[in-house]
């Protein structure tokens, strides 16, 4: 191994470091962010199959405004990587107000939104007992969005400053106190004001209350960091017209992609309420363990970005194709070793789940068909974001929407219902997607490589 090494030019061995060093706390921090839904759905799952229904189905619905979100707010990380890449570090304080004021308006706008017309959204497709059983748990949800996003522009922030230590530190506090909330309320030890607070209502309740605790913290953090203190982010800061209008196109095309991407899988949920609730828990656990290992090919997407983005603003484009190589072939070696443990231990990831007889079939054959979407999965989003870190828009978000707005959803619908092959169905239709997002974005990163490399002058 230390002979293969070896052969491995400085500067790529360089590229692997850099990227390794900046990427395993985001990482960690990604991972620790789904593992919060992880121990929802573990602890409600063994306590019922019924309520881990209720759950799934109001969780389904508040990610597509959360991650949409999310993807909007990504001009921060990515804006803050060029500036610094350039030398512009005046610039900077103005990202980060930015991105707190639209985190607020996003948060605030979203969470009416839901409290509107979710109940009566999830009512025109799934079962109306599972409708009054995600009624509570879908307000606590859509409560949480606005204390949310805030800590989210602070995570950005913080990986693009190279601190990405921080954001795992805080996702891990976080998550501890999330464990300790479900296991005291989602039992039903627990009654407040009249409330009972159980199953779904119980986890929904620790993640509103994790969520506001971790940005409070995040943001506070960041204001008392001596790194900070040259960009006066508290104070008034210069206007940037033109830096502003990058910061939302990059937010905008990054959420228009994530839009689709999670309201498909939202609306793939939603198939599995219409059939059942053995098959919505089925898919759920299914859904979730892929959503874990998803966070290791996310993480490297955001170290990914700030380097590429930093080789960008700097004008290097040997190390922003070198950079973008290495994060591929980092994501595709990541999930070809995820392929194989899932492969090798499906029966017991099924049964650190649930013990439901009735479930552990169907969770088994999700896992294992799941194993030939992993690999094209993991390269498609570190591909979209080296794209996007690049200044290529576009042509990620209209890969992803052909992929799972087009074709995912509906193949979902026909394979799921019309088909009748339930959970089956629906991991096929998220092969088909993830094979053709994952094939053009990496093609298209590599393409304008070979494009840059043909017009730089000898």
């Amino acid at each position: 191994m230390t002979t293969l090494i070896s052969r491995i030019e400085p500067q790529t061995r360089a590229a692997f470091a850099a990227l390794f060093r900046l990427s395993w706390p985001v990482i960690a921090s990604r991972v620790g962010v789904m593992l919060m839904a992880l121990m929802d759905t573990i602890i409600v799952g063994q306590h019922s199959s019924a309520q881990l229904g209720y759950l799934t189905l109001a969780q389904a619905l508040h990610w597509v405004p959360a991650l949409t979100s999310m993807g909007l707010l990504m001009g921060v990380q990515v804006k803050t990587s060029h500036f610094i890449g350039a030398g512009d570090l005046h610039r900077v304080g103005a990202v980060f107000q930015r991105g707190i004021v639209y985190a607020l308006m996003l948060g605030i706008g979203f969470m009416a939104l839901l409290l509107l017309g979710g109940t009566h959204f999830l009512g025109l497709v799934v079962k109306p007992d599972m409708v009054a059983g995600a009624h509570l748990p879908l307000i606590l949800f859509a409560c949480s969005i606005p204390v949310f996003l805030p800590g989210q522009v602070g995570s950005l922030f913080l990986e693009a400053l190279g601190r990405t230590r921080d954001t795992l530190i805080a996702t891990l506090i976080a998550n501890a106190l999330n464990v300790a909330l479900l296991l005291l309320l989602v039992p039903g030890h627990v009654t407040l004001f009249g409330i009972h607070f159980e199953g779904a209502m119980g986890a929904a309740t620790a993640t509103l209350i994790a969520r506001g605790l971790q940005s409070a913290g995040l943001l506070i953090h960041i204001l008392r960091l001596k790194e900070t203190k040259p960009f006066d982010l508290l104070g008034r800061q210069e206007k940037d017209h033109h830096g502003a209008i990058e910061q939302r196109h990059v937010g905008y095309a990054t959420g228009a992609a994530y839009f689709i991407e999670v309201g498909a899988f939202a609306g793939m949920t939603m198939f599995a309420g219409h059939i059942g609730e053995i098959e919505v828990a089925s898919w759920t656990i299914v859904l979730n363990y892929a959503s874990v290992v998803f966070m290791v090919p996310m993480g490297l997407s955001a170290g990914c970005s700030v380097l590429v983005g930093k080789a960008f603003g700097a004008g290097d484009g040997a190390a922003l194709a070198r950079m973008g190589r290495v994060s591929f072939i980092s994501a595709g070696a990541f999930m070809t070793a995820v392929v194989i443990f899932t492969a090798l231990f499906a029966g017991t990831i099924s049964r650190f789940y649930s013990h439901d007889p009735h479930l552990l079939p169907n969770v088994q054959m999700g896992l294992l068909l799941s194993c030939f979407f992993f690999i094209p999965d993991g390269l498609q989003v570190v591909a979209a974001q080296a794209l996007r870190a690049r200044k290529d828009i576009l042509a990620p978000t209209i890969i992803h929407y052909v992929s799972y707005g087009a074709i995912m959803l509906p193949l979902g619908f026909v394979f799921s219902i019309v088909f009748g092959w339930g959970v089956a169905g629906l991991v096929w239709a998220v092969m088909a997607a993830s094979l053709i997002s994952g094939t053009f974005q990496t093609a298209r990163f590599l393409w304008l490589d070979r494009r840059a490399a043909r017009v730089m002058p000898a």
